[in-house]
């Protein structure tokens, strides 16, 4: 499965903190959409995947579980992310993805597309990972 993660870099002071978390260094390129995604404690959010679209996915706030699937090979993975080990996941065509807010509070997911969702042509079929 040919998923890709990324730790980043967060710069705290007594202000707050900022992570560069969408750079072309990053190996994103022809960035058409930027989208938060909340899930609710307990809930999920995803089980589809896309035949043409590359995403990123970056969890800000609390914590999810990231439940993989290629639906070539059969392969199937899990990943934590958390808002206190900030990285985004490349999550390529051919792969189902569902996040699981497996935490008390809400999770706040930051997503990037390359392609910008078009009612008229999804490019998103429903698999379900996790409920």
């Amino acid at each position: 499965m040919d998923i890709e993660t990324k730790e980043l870099k967060v710069l705290k002071d007594h202000r707050g903190w900022l992570s560069e978390v969408f750079r072309n260094e990053f190996g994103i390129e022809n960035i058409a959409q930027v989208t938060l995604i909340v899930a609710n404690p307990g809930m999920t959010r995803g089980n589809h995947y896309h035949l043409r679209k590359t995403e990123w996915f970056c969890v800000v706030k609390g914590r999810a579980i990231l439940a993989l699937k290629d639906i070539d090979s059969k392969e199937t993975r899990e990943i934590t992310l958390k808002d206190d080990e900030l990285r985004i996941v490349r999550i390529p065509p051919r792969v189902v993805h569902a996040f699981k807010n497996d935490g008390e509070e809400d999770v706040y997911v930051l997503h990037c597309a390359d392609e910008s969702f078009n009612p008229q042509d999804t490019d998103t079929f429903p698999e379900t990972l996790t409920t």
